[in-house]
């Protein structure tokens, strides 16, 4: 299809970590520090976390109301998620993992507006949030269960209760086994977000491309190609809302998880 190359390399360097002049008009670079595009949403994204939890604080009553009412309502939401899978201990980490869900959620809705970008969409910001939840809940498992303790839970009570042959044999295997799962947490929750949002945004831009060809064709194929990419925008578009909470929702829960399975690693 012509010029469907030319388009396609635009909208993927369109979605590449850029110095934010290059993209969006000339704005002087921070130095040594440089402001890409992803960055300029991210810290928008920050603003927007931090106004809302402020405006939601200056305006608690009897009866929430308004952005009260929806922050106290999400606060509640997170609170019982963690109370769920990390017991009573869970509610003094609602905060932690309350803020990640909203910050998470305003950067991915703010990547719905055409034009911008989800903060989420680079490796690099998903990564760093990863590696931070890694650092948290392996530190709140060494202070619980003491360093050898915590330790030794990678290794099942099973396998601990066995014979000397079968825990000498099977353990150190196992125990391996174990801490290579558990280094590849950070990896999968970054990449989980990052693939979601960046290929969200990449799909919608190729149904864009569709519709925007379609309308320079004449007769039935410019129709039909126009009609197909403004339909697939439609439901992507509706598809990538539901994306942006679902995936907020997953870090949430999964951190959730892990601080759960970190306070009780002496239980496993």
């Amino acid at each position: 299809m012509e010029g469907f190359g030319e388009k396609l390399a635009s909208k993927l360097h369109h979605y590449s970590v850029l110095p934010f002049e290059d993209t969006y008009g000339t704005v002087e670079a921070l130095d040594p520090f440089v402001l890409t595009n992803y960055t300029f949403f991210l810290i928008i994204a920050f603003v927007v976390t931090l106004a809302f939890f402020l405006v939601a604080a200056k305006k608690v009553n009897l009866v929430p109301k308004g952005i009260g009412n929806v922050a106290e309502a999400g606060y509640d939401f997170i609170r019982n998620l963690c109370i769920d899978n990390m017991g009573k201990e869970g509610a003094k980490y609602a905060p932690f993992i309350g803020t990640l869900f909203f910050f998470i959620l305003f950067n991915n809705v703010i990547g719905l507006i055409p034009g911008s970008l989800p903060g989420t969409g680079s490796i690099g910001v998903t990564a760093t949030w990863a590696v931070m939840v890694f650092i948290v809940y392996n530190a709140i498992g060494f202070r619980k269960n003491g360093f050898i303790g915590y330790l030794k839970s990678f290794v099942p009570s099973g396998v601990r209760e066995m014979g000397p042959g079968g825990r000498y044999t099977l353990g150190p295997f196992i125990f391996v086994l174990e801490i290579v799962g558990h280094f590849l947490r950070p990896l999968t929750l970054a990449v989980r977000l990052y693939a979601n949002m960046f290929a969200g945004g990449i799909i919608l831009g190729i149904f864009g491309i569709f519709m925007i060809l379609g309308a320079k064709q004449l007769g039935a194929l410019g129709i039909t190609m126009t009609g197909f990419g403004l339909l697939m925008l439609i439901i992507m578009y509706g598809f990538k809302v539901f994306v942006a909470f679902i995936q907020a929702y997953v870090f949430a829960i999964l951190t959730s998880v892990y601080i759960g399975g970190a306070l009780h690693a002496s239980d496993h």
